[in-house]
């Protein structure tokens, strides 16, 4: 086989998003004989982002005419964007004799199909992956592209098309694919839609002592590290406030590991009355550094599909505490702290940690098991495999 992943990362957004959990399973395809090709937004040329930009402009500038509470701006760069990846994802899949193309999210499926050659797609194996907890059209709402109820309805009726088109859909837990289907109103559940978990990361871990010796974190100083991008899904600002609640008698400092606009994390900081270099900010390329050397995970997303980041915590051993929203309680199970995602539990929570050594110790203990225990990259690759094997034999039937 020949399988093309596409999605629309940069290279610097492929450190906490896609790019860690889809590497492994590549790298096990190549071992495996299997070619493969990582397609995102680096393979495109100078000429090719100027365009998008001058399209944008062109696109988005009859919005303003539209009635409705949309962010018509981020919107229709998220469609020019994704589409511009389906292009190029259906040139490259064309000129490379490519057996499967992999979206990894509707719209470049879409944009796939749109710019397919006649007859091409009858050869070719095409499949999408939903990373978002349950529709994409929500997943965009979610991640602070404004639609109104109009228009997620719109979207929601061309993600079911095009879903329903695939040769396999992918979602990465139960909860997930379950509550994707029930917003699309899809029932039965398709046999070509599947759960594939996200395999068993591979991190860095240290002795405590050692990763704060190398980091330079004072060890009379409580740590509580974040991770992931720093937008408002992932609500760090409850981290923030939660922080600023703790009564402890050693100083608490917080580290958010993650790339994004932290303004109005120092602002939301220095409001909650938390002193300045209290809350810091860092781009890790090795998070189990970071996470051996802090004595307290915290996640507070609002949504997640599956909690790469929750994964790694408690791999790790380090005590976590996560919101129990979307995938997140099918994924940690009984290895961290599920509490609802607002300031008095996600306080409480923390503040138990932090004072009971005995049941710190027992959630870190179980959380590294559950991590330890999860499945690595060529489990979770088998079941690729056999869903790209049992596509293409069924295609070469029909043709």
């Amino acid at each position: 086989m020949k399988i093309l992943l596409v999605t629309r990362e940069s290279q610097s957004e492929r450190r906490y998003g896609l790019g860690r959990s889809l590497l492994p399973i590549q790298l096990e395809l190549e071992s495996r004989g299997h070619a493969t090709r990582y397609l995102c937004q680096t393979d495109l040329g100078n000429k090719s982002r100027r365009f998008l930009r001058f399209l944008h402009a062109w696109l988005v500038a009859p919005c303003k005419y539209l009635p409705g509470d949309t962010a018509y701006y981020e919107l229709v760069w998220t469609f020019v964007e994704r589409f511009n990846m389906g292009r190029l994802a259906a040139k490259v899949a064309a000129t490379g004799g490519f057996t499967h193309v992999h979206c990894h999210d509707p719209i470049i499926a879409m944009g796939y199909r749109l710019f397919s050659f006649p007859g091409f797609n009858r050869k070719v194996c095409w499949g999408v992956s939903q990373h978002g907890f349950g529709t994409y059209a929500q997943a965009i709402h979610d991640d602070g592209v404004r639609l109104s109820t109009r228009v997620m309805g719109w979207l929601r009726k061309r993600e079911r098309k095009i879903l329903l088109a695939a040769d396999w859909v992918i979602s990465p837990t139960r909860s997930s694919l379950d509550q994707m289907a029930r917003d699309l109103g899809v029932y039965p559940m398709p046999s070509e839609w599947h759960v594939v978990y996200h395999s068993r990361p591979q991190i860095s871990r240290y002795a405590k002592e050692e990763a704060r010796s190398l980091l330079g974190w004072d060890s009379q100083v409580i740590y509580v590290l974040g991770v992931g991008r720093l937008v408002p899904l992932k609500q760090f600002s409850l981290v923030v406030r939660a922080c600023a609640r703790l009564g402890c008698e050693r100083p608490v400092r917080l580290v958010l590991a993650g790339e994004g606009e932290h303004i109005s994390l120092q602002d939301c900081a220095s409001k909650a009355g938390l002193e300045a270099g209290a809350v810091s900010f860092v781009v890790a390329d090795e998070i189990g550094l970071y996470l051996s050397a802090a004595d307290l995970y915290v996640s507070a997303s609002s949504s997640e599909s599956f909690g790469m980041a929750n994964l790694e915590a408690m791999l790790a051993g380090t005590p976590s505490v996560c919101s129990a929203v979307g995938g997140v309680p099918e994924v940690v199970g009984y290895g961290a702290v599920l509490v609802p995602a607002e300031l008095a539990a996600l306080t409480d929570a923390m503040q138990m940690l932090l004072d009971d050594a005995s049941f710190r110790e027992g959630v870190a203990a179980r959380g590294r098991l559950r991590g330890e225990s999860w499945p690595d990259a060529a489990e979770i690759t088998d079941q690729y495999e056999q869903i790209y094997l049992s596509v293409l034999a069924k295609k070469n039937r029909a043709i």
